[in-house]
């Protein structure tokens, strides 16, 4: 008899537990993105780089941004921008927008909610001033930084 007493308490607790279902997660095509200059320059952060005056370097580019999410149309979401870790070290991004998505701030090998509402149309577009700064003496060869785009649901 005792041991089926903790067995029921489990039974129980499971059955009054609410039915709160995973949010699944999507990737969110980006193809009708424009980006304004491929090759972003950076340049040093300060006149004497190296040492203690710094090593930091930044650059920045516009984003005609264009999220697909016709997929998605009428459910409520948040959406992500992400960045794989850079190979050079430490890469963070900053962006301002023009209202659609949120600004804000990503590093490298994290993602950062840009978007968290209903989907009312096919296509999530607006324009980004994209800043990025990462460690001049760490970074010594073009690197391609993909950013790419997740969607969060909640299950119905």
């Amino acid at each position: 008899m005792l041991r089926s007493a903790p067995i029921a308490i489990c039974a129980a607790a499971l059955l009054a537990a609410p039915a709160t279902l995973p949010a699944a997660t999507y990737r969110v095509d980006d193809n009708g993105t424009q980006v304004s200059n491929n090759s972003v320059q950076m340049r040093w952060d300060s006149p004497l780089p190296g040492g203690a005056a710094g090593s930091g370097v930044s650059g920045a580019l516009n984003v005609a941004l264009r999220l697909n999410v016709a997929a998605w149309r009428g459910r409520i979401a948040r959406i992500y921008m992400t960045l794989p870790a850079s190979p050079s070290g430490p890469l963070s991004a900053s962006w301002s927008t023009q209202g659609r998505l949120l600004p804000g701030t990503l590093r490298a090998g994290e993602r950062t909610l840009v978007y968290s509402g209903p989907i009312g149309d096919s296509a999530l577009e607006d324009h980004l001033r994209l800043s990025l700064q990462a460690d001049g003496q760490r970074l010594v060869r073009a690197e391609a930084l993909n950013f790419s785009f997740e969607i969060d649901l909640d299950d119905l």
